[in-house]
């Protein structure tokens, strides 16, 4: 383990490297494209009660590491929500950066008490609503609801808080290799980390079309708890998972915080179809790949399993086996841009309409998704 005085040593060669990388460096993770986050920062205005998701491609980066450091905490003041056992002691730190006996750390996501959090905060309590109080902004309140995210390891805490202010949103797609973050640390304050860069699953089997395969490893973990994962602008960009040192990106969760908040339940669009993303695929034969590098094959490596789900949306608008799908409504699937995050923009019921290559031959196929919860892949 790194000592404290190497440890901020190379945090600070990792804020030169995210200072100086600027518009040349790679986007490390997929990402909402522009059309996505305008679409869904227009809903936000609809709700009141959500947080706008920032629409700038990048977000501006502080002209100081102080500057940062200065509006990361400003805003986890009011924004961070700490996990702690449910007590009777009225006592209690007017500061939240007090937090050596937390659980972890939550995003307060909307202004009628919804907080986000990695759900491993919560895998040792046996009863949230009884044995977990939250404190947002040096008050205290209790836990009324907990539902899980049934797509990512993202959990949505409803409080009894209101007219809280949430965290802003950062811009998916304006994270980039070596872009300095901040994440909370063991005794509740703010630290800084970086992503490091994108880790994805590769495999050569199939998986459900709905689920994600990247997230983000961050440069160091060793002194940070699990909680919200912070811009230098100090919004909200993703969830870290201390057990291992990653984060989930945030926009793998956008549409669970959205649903959650408006109607209580997490509903996932379904396509239902088992797919292989052919570029994060080794062992794809050439003939499946039908020449490309990118795309989401139809596919399920067991001859006895259907590539389509009897009875799914993807298997009654008429997808086969081996069909590729380069794109949903004109957003294409590259190596950049899963189909599962793609299909994460939609809600159940929406019409999908895919382009979709055959046997060499281009043509589009029309959709409507259900609700995952409705049928077993």
């Amino acid at each position: 383990m790194n000592t404290p005085s190497h440890y901020w040593w190379n945090m600070s060669k990792l804020l030169l490297l995210g200072l100086t990388a600027g518009a040349g460096a790679g986007i490390v993770a997929a990402v909402w494209t522009s059309r996505a986050l305008d679409d869904y920062a227009a809903s936000l205005l609809a709700d009141r009660q959500l947080p706008q998701v920032s629409t700038e491609h990048p977000t501006p980066i502080p002209g100081t590491y102080e500057e940062a450091l200065s509006r990361v905490r400003e805003n986890a003041k009011t924004g961070i929500a700490t996990l702690m056992q449910t007590s009777t002691d009225s006592f209690a730190a007017k500061a939240w950066l007090t937090g050596d006996n937390a659980f972890g750390y939550g995003a307060v996501v909307s202004d009628d008490g919804w907080v986000a959090v990695d759900r491993s905060v919560l895998e040792d309590v046996k009863n949230p609503l009884k044995d977990v109080e939250v404190w947002i902004g040096g008050k205290r309140y209790t836990v009324l609801a907990v539902v899980n995210a049934s797509q990512t390891s993202v959990a949505m805490i409803h409080t009894s808080a209101t007219g809280v202010a949430p965290l802003g949103f950062a811009a998916a797609n304006a994270v980039r290799s070596g872009e300095m973050m901040f994440a909370v640390d063991g005794a509740g304050g703010v630290l800084p980390t970086a992503v490091a860069e994108s880790e994805a699953e590769v495999f050569s089997g199939a998986q459900n079309a709905e689920t994600f395969a990247t997230d983000w490893l961050l440069s160091s973990s060793a002194f940070v708890r699990s909680g919200p994962l912070l811009n230098s602008a100090g919004e909200l960009s993703g969830f870290v998972r201390a057990s291992d040192g990653h984060a989930v990106p945030l926009h793998h969760a956008l549409h669970a915080i959205r649903t959650i908040v408006k109607t209580g339940i997490d509903a996932v669009p379904l396509f239902g179809a088992y797919t292989v993303d052919l570029a994060r695929a080794y062992n794809i034969d050439a003939d499946l790949r039908q020449g490309l590098r990118a795309g989401a094959l139809v596919f399920h490596p067991d001859p006895s399993m259907h590539a389509t789900v009897r009875g799914g949306p993807a298997s009654e608008a008429g997808f086969a086996s081996k069909d590729i799908i380069l794109a949903v409504d004109g957003e294409s699937v590259t190596d950049a841009t899963s189909l599962s995050e793609i299909l994460a923009e939609y809600d159940p019921g929406d019409v999908a309409r895919c382009t979709v290559l055959r046997a060499g031959q281009t043509m589009t196929i029309s959709v409507t998704l259900s609700d995952i919860s409705k049928l077993v892949y």
